[in-house]
């Protein structure tokens, strides 16, 4: 089903509530895996913030069958019915980092770089990039229908450059350059200008393991 299909099949259902979505996600064992604020697992990506990373047909599409969407992927099928994704998808879209409350988990982090790193994994970059910026996450419609490693790009950017990027977003260019792959959120309203710095900081990091090049 394609991400379209998805969004006018949530149109077609009745309306979908934020309980029933948290119902669901504390029925089907989703915190044994995953965390939402304090609570759950950390064998899966942490979705305190999913609801900024991923749009919800993408949500929907995603759990109606991960390993079609990502072979290989550890999620198991849900096997749920088209109201029960509905109503999943829509308690995920809300969560945007309230449930963390005022405290943030990177914020007694003092090192910038330890505290780059766990932001990249608690606010959830490493669901899209991967593990120490790895890549190969599935995108379809962009180049290579995967989402790039960023370690060897990291060498190309100035921080400014990056954390502007960050910032702002990024939209995904897909074939003939029509927009179909899903974008990089903006995090401007989502994290503050230090976090920015000590996520940049990182990021930039990450330049250092690559292989120098001989001249």
């Amino acid at each position: 089903m394609s991400i379209l299909a998805a969004a006018l099949l949530a149109l077609a259902l009745p309306t979908a509530s934020r309980a029933d979505g948290r119902a669901l996600f504390e029925s089907h064992g989703c915190e044994a895996c995953h965390r939402v604020g304090p609570r759950g697992g950390s064998a899966g990506p942490d979705l305190t913030m999913v609801g900024l990373r991923r749009p919800r047909p993408w949500l929907e599409q995603w759990l109606e069958s991960p390993r079609r969407w990502k072979p290989g992927t550890p999620m198991p099928e849900q096997g749920l019915s088209a109201p029960d994704r509905a109503a999943l998808a829509y308690y995920l879209s809300t969560q945007q980092g309230e449930a963390w409350g005022k405290e943030r988990p990177w914020s007694a982090v003092s090192d910038d770089v330890s505290r780059g790193r766990e932001i990249y994994m608690r606010a959830g970059c490493v669901a899209c990039h991967g593990a120490e910026g790895r890549g190969g996450q599935p995108n379809p419609g962009a180049p290579g229908d995967v989402i790039p490693a960023l370690a060897p790009l990291m060498g190309t950017y100035m921080r400014w450059e990056l954390k502007m990027r960050i910032r702002n977003g990024a939209t995904a260019q897909g074939r003939d350059g029509m927009t179909a792959a899903v974008d990089m959120p903006a995090w401007k309203d989502a994290l503050g200008d230090d976090e920015l710095d000590a996520l940049a900081t990182y990021l930039l990091s990450l330049a250092e393991s690559q292989p120098k090049s001989e001249w």
